[in-house]
């Protein structure tokens, strides 16, 4: 029998990425293995298929995938250079990373609500390095519960366009203050999208709303300067891999409007 699914508790907005994932492993090369995406696709009753048109929603899922890359990635990256840090994962919503980046050795933090948590450890198995913490990202408590602060990887991914600006601002002001050694991993939305989001995916099928972007990933120093950004990633880029010749033709259109992931790192 499969697991039922009260919307009125998860947004289904994070399903989306889910879906996206799990249509990864069914291309004949793909870019990465999400086994927990396609248990979660099989088991939950729930029709993504009817939902989430490919037709209608192609763009959308090569941007998931795209940002899946990047990130992993770049995580992976980040373990190398510190084998023993924290990696936070805010808005975790049904991702897996931990278990495509895992070393052996970093403590793993998500930070979701608790609807979403219950429903992550019917298809997660439990892990002694993976934290579960049932929490709003702007209830601050959730800080106190990170052990190791001196080297500190938060990820933002698909969550921080749904918060009105002065919350981003507040959010990583806090962790500033926080943590001692910190890098970000966020995914940023564009300005244009957030005044255009009626012709995004997302918005058309799920009634989610975008409250913030910024023309440039590094206007995020402007609101958070105690940051600088060390890398830009536009997902144009890992988009290709879908369609070439298409993503190419759109190319200048679509990278000054597309989401990036953003790098950057405390200096303050």
């Amino acid at each position: 029998m499969k697991e039922s699914l009260d919307l009125s508790a998860v947004s289904e907005t994070m399903l989306v990425p889910v879906y996206a994932r799990a249509l990864e492993n069914k291309r004949k090369n793909p870019a990465f293995y999400d086994e927990t995406a396609i248990k979660i696709v099989n088991n939950l009753d729930y029709d993504f298929a009817k939902r989430f048109k490919a037709s209608k929603n192609k763009m959308n899922f090569w941007g998931c995938s795209s940002r899946t890359i990047i990130l992993d990635r770049e995580v992976n990256s980040y373990i190398k250079e510190n084998p023993n840090s924290s990696i936070v994962n805010l808005a975790c919503g049904l991702d897996d990373r931990f278990n495509r980046v895992d070393n052996g050795r970093i403590m793993w933090y998500n930070i979701d609500f608790k609807d979403v948590m219950s429903l992550r450890e019917k298809f997660i198995d439990k892990n002694d390095r993976v934290v579960n913490i049932s929490s709003s990202v702007l209830d601050f408590s959730w800080i106190d519960k990170i052990e190791n602060k001196n080297k500190v990887l938060i990820i933002a991914e698909g969550f921080l366009m749904y918060l009105p600006e002065e919350d981003v601002k507040k959010l990583f002001l806090k962790i500033s203050e926080s943590f001692k050694e910190v890098e970000l991993l966020l995914e940023i939305m564009s300005r244009w999208m957030v005044k255009n989001q009626k012709k995004h995916d997302t918005i058309k099928q799920t009634g989610a709303v975008f409250k913030w972007g910024v023309n440039r990933t590094k206007d995020f120093e402007n609101l958070c300067p105690s940051f600088k950004i060390i890398s830009d990633y536009n997902l144009t880029d890992e988009m290709k891999r879908y369609s070439p010749i298409f993503i190419r033709l759109i190319s200048p259109f679509l990278k000054s409007r597309n989401n990036r992931i953003g790098k950057f790192v405390k200096i303050l």
